[in-house]
């Protein structure tokens, strides 16, 4: 080999070491040292389920002291416009619960990066404050990451801002929520706060709100319209009996095929009806209660019909005592219709 073609060879190996040191110099002194690098540690701290790394670049205390004021307030904004005593009040109230709160919030957190998913027992508060409701009402458990749409430092504030777009799940949207991320004293960059929080929640609830009023209108339709004809089967099931006795074989078969055919198909037809409704988070405890009072209707039917047939006391005296435990359950029914605003039955 000729000394011109070594010295070469000794310039490129120069400039590769050169190049090499470079890279590691500009990897370790300063894109570690910036917000997206932040960002990807903790993207990476998610999917491997680390804990520690997760903590060093998201600062827990502050982003969910914020998070948690944001929150309160955004609840409060969402309900009917409230005095300022009256908020002043409730924001005191919001305010004993912080910390208890926060602490079983924390620990939601963490069973999720160590895990995956958001179970029960990391909703409950070892202290004895239940913090499932409120992580419910966040809409967090029911959110996921799509991606991040940009990245923009401010110098001289030390901060970043993430554009982060998630999906919703029960708004079938997407948000962008702007991640606050913060320079640290040794260079690295942490997640210290979610700027439009308070935004986040208005939105989710402006979204529930909507569904509750399309599940409103729509279960409104469908209880009308069978409270209707169970108020013209009520005339006719009259007639039936002014115009025979019970004691009469022909008299027992017609009412027992009424209530086959007419009033036990209606209240199944109703329950079909009810179960074909898409139904917000809200109203699903209403919802149940209203199925619930379907199939004991149904039950009054079936039992009546067969008491035509049987003559026996025992089986009239269970189909009212499902239709006694209907009415009862109607009642219930009518005080969370209220509390939803959705219509009751037989209002």
């Amino acid at each position: 080999m000729g000394r011109s073609l070594r010295m070469k060879l000794y310039l490129l190996l120069a400039v590769l070491v050169l190049l090499a040191m470079g890279s590691g110099y500009w990897y370790f002194q300063v894109y570690t040292k910036t917000p997206d690098y932040a960002l990807q540690k903790i993207e990476r701290a998610l999917e491997e389920h680390d804990q520690k790394t997760f903590e060093r670049y998201v600062d827990m205390d502050a982003l969910l002291d914020k998070s948690y004021d944001d929150l309160m307030e955004g609840l409060m904004d969402a309900e009917q416009p409230l005095s300022t005593e009256a908020k002043f009040t409730v924001g005191n109230f919001t305010q004993m619960l912080k910390a208890p709160l926060i602490t079983s919030f924390k620990q939601a957190v963490e069973q999720y990066v160590n895990t995956g998913s958001w179970t029960q027992e990391s909703k409950e508060s070892s202290q004895g404050f239940e913090a499932a409701q409120v992580l419910e009402k966040s809409g967090i458990c029911e959110s996921s990451f799509r991606k991040v749409d940009s990245m923009a430092k401010d110098k001289e504030a030390g901060t970043a801002i993430a554009k982060v777009r998630i999906f919703q799940q029960e708004a079938n949207e997407e948000f962008v929520l702007d991640v606050q991320f913060t320079e640290q004293p040794d260079g690295t960059w942490r997640i210290t706060e979610i700027n439009n929080f308070h935004e986040f929640v208005m939105f989710l609830t402006k979204a529930r709100r909507a569904q509750l009023i399309q599940y409103a209108d729509t279960t409104a339709e469908i209880i009308s319209r069978h409270d209707a004809a169970m108020m013209q089967a009520q005339e006719q099931f009259n007639n039936l009996l002014s115009r025979g006795t019970l004691g009469s074989d022909e008299t027992r078969k017609a009412l027992k095929n009424f209530m086959e055919g007419t009033i036990k198909a209606d209240w199944q037809q109703r329950k079909t009806e009810l179960e074909a409704v898409t139904v917000p988070a809200a109203a699903q405890t209403l919802h149940h209660l209203r199925l619930r009072i379907c199939d004991l209707h149904i039950a009054y039917a079936a039992g009546y019909a067969a008491w035509m047939t049987d003559k026996k006391a025992t089986t009239i005296r269970e189909a009212d005592r499902q239709l006694k435990q209907a009415k009862t359950l109607e009642q219930e029914e009518k005080f969370l219709a209220r509390r939803v605003g959705a219509p009751a039955e037989g209002e």
